[in-house]
């Protein structure tokens, strides 16, 4: 049986560059994002010995999950992005070779 995947001969990858470094970083960048759009929720539960800003905290709780679920949706894409061309600089595999039924030329 022959190999599942065949390399091209003679394909060269890419030298990796940016997209390696936007990997390494996501993890650091998700948690301290998260942290930092977190604050406003964590000072109103520290404040809240003023009446006006403890009526408001459902609000800001509100505002404060619908920027933490926009800002997870930007950083997955992000994400995803960079993900795409680490595997399109990879190598490249040959598919078999299959006969083609209906063509340009036909045999009869």
């Amino acid at each position: 049986m022959s190999k599942l995947l065949n390399r091209l001969p003679g394909f060269q990858t890419s030298p990796p560059g940016k997209e390696r470094s936007i990997l390494r970083q996501a993890p650091f960048w998700t948690l301290m994002g998260t942290l930092a759009i977190l604050m406003p929720s964590f000072l109103t539960r520290i404040i809240s010995s003023d009446p006006k800003v403890a009526g408001n905290s459902g609000l800001i709780d509100i505002l404060v999950i619908a920027t933490l679920i926009c800002y997870w949706i930007a950083i997955f894409t992000i994400v995803i992005g960079a993900y795409i061309v680490v595997l399109m600089k990879g190598p490249a595999y040959v598919a078999d070779a299959y006969p083609l039924e209906d063509s340009d030329r036909p045999k009869g």
